[in-house]
């Protein structure tokens, strides 16, 4: 009897770690974000979903796993496609891709999402309304 209550107290408790993990994201996933500061020609987009990240940087989709933990952000490697544009383009997608690479850190509000690298360099997104399915 003893056994069995320690190991539903266990399950119990990796269940609450999983859903504070869930908390955390939660504010990410399941939105779509425009960079503000950028080119009119195109838009460089920034979606979330569970632990991935997705969006359009100019010329390329890109691609990878992001973690949270307060208002920490770690994005892991990018992976993107590998299609060629214009140099100027391109020069602006790797910039782009370079700072979303060092965020450090975030900052939701009503309508925006702020990511800030080790060097202090910001990043401006406006929330998009996703297209309810």
């Amino acid at each position: 009897m003893k056994k069995i209550f320690l190991g539903l107290l266990f399950l119990l408790s990796l269940m609450g770690c999983t859903n504070s993990m869930i908390s955390k994201n939660e504010n990410l996933v399941g939105k779509q974000y425009v960079l503000v500061q950028q080119a009119k020609d195109y838009q460089i987009t920034l979606n979330f979903a569970e632990n991935n990240f997705f969006g359009f940087a100019g010329v390329n989709n890109y691609f990878g796993k992001y973690e949270v933990q307060n208002k920490k952000i770690t994005f892991g490697a990018i992976g993107r496609t590998m299609m060629a544009g214009p140099q100027e383009i391109m020069k602006v997608e790797d910039e782009f891709l370079s700072k979303v690479e060092k965020s450090t850190s975030y900052e939701i509000t009503k309508d925006e999402l702020i990511l800030m690298t080790d060097k202090g360099e910001k990043l401006i997104f406006k929330l998009v309304e996703t297209p309810k399915k």
